[in-house]
């Protein structure tokens, strides 16, 4: 795949958001994007994620290949998904805290409720 190619498939999410009015742009069939959807939201849904942070923080999960991935992620809910040397999946313990994820913030569970709709 060229670089332009690439550059198409992904494309920027954030690019020219100031100018962007909120909207449904349909990506394919059953994908969206919804264009500042939860911005109304913003701030209650920043203050949820910092107390999910403060409780898990974001880290570097090693995969079973022992390598580091580049995107640091953390777990909220029931269910985190995992990966480290016993390989990739979903799981109610955080295994570096070895304590059940947090909670996951009602404000999350509103946004993708109305976002599902």
């Amino acid at each position: 795949m060229t670089p332009s190619e690439n550059d198409r498939m992904t494309g920027d999410l954030f690019e020219g958001l100031a100018e962007i009015e909120s909207r449904y742009e349909q990506l394919g069939p059953g994908a969206v994007i919804l264009r500042k959807f939860a911005v109304p939201e913003e701030m209650v849904l920043l203050a949820a994620l910092q107390e999910v942070v403060t409780e898990a923080p974001f880290r570097h999960m090693i995969t079973p290949g022992g390598y580091r991935m580049s995107v640091a992620m953390t777990n909220c809910g029931s269910l985190g998904w995992v990966t480290d040397k016993t390989g990739y999946r979903y799981d109610a313990i955080d295994p570096v805290r070895g304590v059940r994820w947090p909670r996951m913030p009602e404000s999350f569970r509103k946004l993708a409720t109305t976002a599902g709709r």
